[in-house]
């Protein structure tokens, strides 16, 4: 018999990974959870290292993961695939852990009412078409009006934004002269993607989210049509950071895919005040705080908060984590 509940994980820095798989590995966990675990392609790590509970299972083919771009989608959608069967779902990042209790998340995920996502409506602006983002920081206080009504290609490390040092390491280019090579790139890539036709009003209201939930396998189910529809996946491909909308758009436009389970929110906890101050790491009493209004907590980084990973290593963490 499978156990209930699915805990996804994205993973992209094993090291880090292998401190959630301490917790994890646990004889009664086993029972209540199994874990499927999707490695960024492009890691280097030796994936036999990890301490792999027995009840946890590293899916394959991996997909070489680009923030922002289409191929989240697609090892997002390889981890359902991979789960499809449990009562419920959990996606989480390699770099989460948990700030309540496993037998407190089982407990909750129990209750097949709820649904953990969260939904925001976007401003509707078809007049951001061709124009930079920043312009819908201006008027809107957000980028997400702008994704909408314009295209970009991030899944290869010259046109990411978030990959110049892996790119400048890869192709062994100084740094400087990376980032003009990388703005020649993107500029003519900018050139093609403004050839694509417009998207097709498919979707009435365009929504926004956490791109961590934890779902009812009856909604993953009753949400896969969609999800694995060419016209919807067109739509999404070339959206920047389509985890943030794609299954967001589909149930927002659709809550009747929902059942009338009610909505609580994302599962995932993340400082964004720390993040806006340039520290974009959780430290553990960032954890304990985190406790109070989420399951699950990120960024945790074993050389920025050593006395997390310390207390994981020690069996020492769910102390560490109630001490006022």
């Amino acid at each position: 018999m499978l156990p209930r509940t699915a805990i996804l994980v994205l993973a992209h820095r094993p090291a880090t990974l292998a401190y959630l798989l301490r917790l994890l590995d646990d004889r009664a966990m086993a029972n209540r959870f199994h874990v499927f675990i999707h490695v960024d392609a492009k890691s280097d790590f030796l994936l036999a290292s990890l301490p792999l509970p027995p009840h946890a299972t590293l899916i394959s083919p991996r997909v070489p993961v680009f923030w922002g771009g289409w191929s989240m989608m697609r090892a997002t959608l390889a981890l359902i695939e991979a789960a499809r069967g449990h009562q419920r779902m959990i996606l989480i990042s390699g770099d989460a852990l948990p700030v309540r209790t496993f037998a407190e998340i089982d407990r909750l995920m129990s209750e097949m009412d709820t649904e953990y996502i969260e939904l925001l409506e976007v401003q509707d602006d078809p007049s951001l078409a061709g124009t930079d983002p920043q312009r819908a920081i201006e008027r809107y206080g957000w980028v997400q009006p702008w994704r909408r009504y314009n295209h970009v290609f991030w899944d290869h490390p010259l046109l990411n934004p978030m990959q110049s040092a892996p790119a400048a390491a890869r192709y062994g280019v100084p740094r400087d002269r990376m980032d003009w090579i990388r703005g020649d790139a993107e500029h003519l890539v900018r050139e093609i993607l403004a050839e694509i036709p417009s998207r097709a009003p498919i979707f009435e209201q365009f929504f926004y989210g956490s791109q961590w939930w934890a779902l009812t396998g009856a909604t993953i189910e009753a949400l896969l049509p969609s999800l694995h529809d060419p016209e919807i996946q067109r739509y999404f491909r070339h959206m920047q950071v389509p985890d943030e909308h794609m299954i967001q758009t589909i149930l927002g436009n659709a809550p009747q895919l929902m059942a009338g389970r009610k909505l609580q929110g994302t599962p995932m906890f993340a400082d964004h005040i720390r993040r806006a101050g340039g520290d974009d790491t959780l430290d553990l009493p960032g954890f304990r705080i985190a406790g109070a209004s989420a399951l699950f907590a990120r960024k945790f980084d074993p050389e920025a908060a050593p006395d997390i990973a310390a207390a994981i290593t020690d069996g020492r963490y769910w102390q560490a984590l109630t001490v006022l």
